[in-house]
């Protein structure tokens, strides 16, 4: 028996499953939140809106989104996803020829021709052959596209009747739309912030995925195991995914088939033990901030300068930016966790390390 049936017959025998429910793959059968944005997407679109931008971090779920609204969006002659902008401009102008193909027959006889036409003429050549037909064309990865890619699909866009644009990318693509291409940036009509889940769905998002395998609502999790992940990952997408997996797979190991508080105690016993080796190695000033965290719960960074002693720094300024970036590494390592509160960032210590000063 070779390793992908040997481990298929280990979720089976031991969880009920058909496979790993959390593995890294887009399911947008499977998307979950973000209701309100979907709704207002969709609604923005089927008004005719021709510039939409999706922004969010990495693994907030806005591939997943984008696919997803393919399924749901209704009255369009052609759908067309584009998974990372062309740099090429010239590129653009063979993806436009895809949207507007003809059908088979027309094809025999018909062959669009883009190479000797520039790009004011390309609009124009759109026009006439879809002939009023609505056009949704949705662009990811946009925050890797080159300014002159971007001047290209913007000018396209607006040449082309009844053509609506969604683009998503990183948060640092509206910074490049703002520097380099203001023009571009006026044109957004509506802007969309995927940050995180809530609890509840949270729960949603997990009991999704184990029914994909076969699954009964949440199990093996149980509702306090449920309750941890959510508090681990604070509702963004793929953490709870990464969580569930590690949970998952560590209860795989051990034989255990359900994943209980229990579990979860031995579990976090062996995360406590090695944190607090990897807190001791760390610089006085990152120690400093995560035990000012430990006591002071969610803070900004100006409110972590304050707590801190007058010894530690001699200029405000100087204090704020240093302690930034402090915070950048700790985020990076998992040791704190950040969220946007208003038009602050406010950040708290990881729950692991938490316990751990609190123990301490």
């Amino acid at each position: 028996m070779n390793d992908g049936l040997l481990s298929r017959e280990r979720y089976m025998n031991l969880f009920g499953l058909r496979g790993n429910p959390f593995v890294f793959k887009i399911l947008p059968e499977l998307f979950v939140g973000y209701g309100k944005e979907m709704n207002s997407l969709i609604e923005n679109i089927s008004d005719g809106c021709k510039f939409s931008l999706i922004v969010g971090p990495t693994g907030s779920g806005k591939t997943t989104m984008m696919k997803n609204l393919i399924s749901r969006i209704e009255g369009y002659g052609r759908v067309f996803y584009v998974p990372k902008p062309p740099n090429d401009p010239e590129e653009w102008k063979r993806i436009f020829t895809e949207i507007v193909k003809p059908g088979f027959f027309k094809r025999l006889f018909f062959k669009p021709k883009l190479r000797n036409i520039t790009i004011y003429e390309v609009g124009e050549w759109i026009n006439k052959r879809t002939k009023g037909r609505r056009l949704l064309l949705l662009v990811d990865e946009c925050h890797e596209s080159t300014k002159e890619s971007l001047e290209w699909l913007r000018t396209l866009t607006d040449q082309v009747q009844n053509l609506s644009l969604v683009l998503a990318g990183l948060p640092t693509f509206e910074k490049r739309l703002m520097e380099e291409l203001e023009t571009f940036r006026r044109r957004i009509e509506n802007r969309l912030e995927l940050t995180n889940l809530t609890s509840a769905e949270t729960r949603e998002l997990i009991k999704k995925r184990i029914e994909w395998v076969g699954g009964e609502d949440v199990k093996p999790f149980t509702s306090n195991s449920v309750h941890f992940v959510y508090d681990k990952t604070n509702g963004f997408p793929r953490e709870i995914l990464r969580t569930c997996n590690e949970l998952l797979q560590n209860a795989l190991e051990e034989n255990i088939s359900t994943i209980d508080t229990e579990f979860l105690k031995q579990t976090s016993r062996h995360t406590i033990r090695a944190s607090m080796e990897s807190v001791e190695d760390l610089p006085y000033r990152q120690r400093h901030i995560l035990e000012i965290l430990s006591t002071g719960g969610d803070m900004t960074p100006s409110q972590i300068v304050k707590q801190m002693g007058p010894d530690d720094y001699t200029d405000q300024g100087n204090a704020v930016r240093s302690v930034n970036n402090i915070l950048r590494r700790l985020l990076a390592d998992k040791m704190v966790i950040r969220e946007r509160k208003g038009k602050a960032y406010k950040y708290r210590i990881d729950p692991k390390l938490q316990t751990m000063f609190v123990n301490a």
